[in-house]
């Protein structure tokens, strides 16, 4: 089964699908990271509004700034408390938000930041890895291979980061991912 793009997770408006009892300043500081309002992300920690609130599917600030690319937001979150490898309700991470798009900033600052190359989801077993090169995002897969991910790893269906790549043409990341698994000469 190919992943799922996680663009259909957060595209309708946060305040609308928030099913715990969020404060409003709780819900403008999950708008303010999605959109990379680094300002009004300062201005509402100082506040007191904590980093690490998670909304009803355990999404932080820190991950859906994460899922939009803003290494601006991550860095000033990280900074204030947040925890890069907090799990949101299906396992996914900080980083397999980033690997979701062309993110290679944002996935390389995680990295650097100890987040963990080989989490796999709780609900179908993705990959940071699998779910970039089902995207066909050379950069970021390649990112993810210098620091380790593992490319034989498997999800629930059976289905490797290369099978994803395979299933969606991507011929730049199969010859990337081929020559990951390759002996050393």
């Amino acid at each position: 089964m190919m992943p799922v793009a996680l663009a259909c997770i957060l595209s309708a408006p946060l305040a609308a699908r928030e099913a715990t009892a969020a404060s409003p300043a709780q819900q403008e500081l999950m708008e303010a990271a999605l959109n990379g309002q680094l300002d009004e992300v300062k201005r509402l920690v100082s506040a007191g509004t904590t980093v690490d609130f998670a909304d009803a599917e355990k999404r932080t600030p820190f991950m859906v700034a994460a899922f939009n690319g803003h290494t601006p937001v991550l860095r000033y979150l990280l900074e204030k408390g947040a925890k890069v490898d907090a799990k949101d309700v299906n396992g996914r991470t900080a980083l397999m938000y980033a690997s979701s798009g062309p993110f290679e900033e944002a996935v390389a600052f995680l990295l650097e930041h100890g987040a963990e190359v080989d989490v796999q989801g709780t609900l179908e077993g993705f990959t940071a890895l699998m779910t970039a090169a089902s995207e066909g995002l050379v950069e970021v897969v390649r990112l993810l291979l210098v620091s380790g991910a593992d490319p034989s790893l498997v999800d629930k269906d059976g289905d490797t980061a290369k099978s994803f790549a395979q299933q969606n043409g991507h011929a730049e990341v199969i010859a990337l991912l081929e020559s990951q698994s390759a002996p050393s000469q």
